[in-house]
């Protein structure tokens, strides 16, 4: 499948877009309009403004029509990857403010769209992670669940954390008398 009349996108891809659409699409005149999308949103507890949904209508350039919609997501995606991870990677990044994501939007989209997710498999995956006092998740943590290594985000924080970490055991290896030290040269003996 892959390249062709597709547009990059499998057959599979285009399914699960067809779905999303027929589940965006509150009226069914095969048009998202800006009543459809308010309508999506709330139906999973997110108020949107007028200007974010003018933008995201603004988006397709024209009529939200089906086939519009797949043009759109070809054209921002053009030069990009149609690696799964990435796909993944990039659909969460779509739902997050300020790197985190919505835990109520998070737990209806699993519950409700492509492979449908029952109550105790969402149970378990958000045993995995912790929603903060306004409900919102490290986009992070979720990203990590769904993608080996957890994304690119995950190579810049394993960045950061390593540095922060030298000083942290030097600390430990002068108010412990150098025990660390003694260890690490009994393994480096073996």
């Amino acid at each position: 499948m892959g390249k062709g009349d597709n547009g990059g996108f499998s057959e599979e891809q285009l399914e699960m877009y067809k779905e999303c659409f027929k589940l965006m699409d509150v009226d069914k005149d095969g048009t998202i309009s800006k009543n459809d999308i308010r309508a999506a949103f709330d139906n999973v507890g997110k108020l949107m403004s007028e200007g974010e949904l003018d933008d995201m209508l603004g988006e397709v350039g024209g009529a939200c029509t089906f086939d519009a919609m797949i043009k759109m997501f070809q054209d921002k995606m053009a030069g990009g990857s149609n690696d799964p991870d990435d796909l993944i990677v990039r659909a969460f990044k779509a739902y997050e403010a300020e790197g985190k994501i919505e835990a109520e939007m998070f737990r209806h989209a699993l519950m409700n769209f492509g492979d449908k997710f029952s109550q105790a498999e969402v149970d378990d995956i958000f045993g995995e992670f912790e929603v903060d006092d306004d409900g919102f998740i490290e986009s992070k943590a979720v990203i990590g669940l769904f993608v080996a290594g957890g994304g690119e985000e995950k190579k810049e924080e394993k960045k950061e954390e390593e540095p922060a970490a030298a000083p942290a055991e030097a600390e430990a290896s002068a108010d412990d008398g150098g025990a660390k030290k003694k260890k690490k040269k009994k393994k480096a003996a073996k």
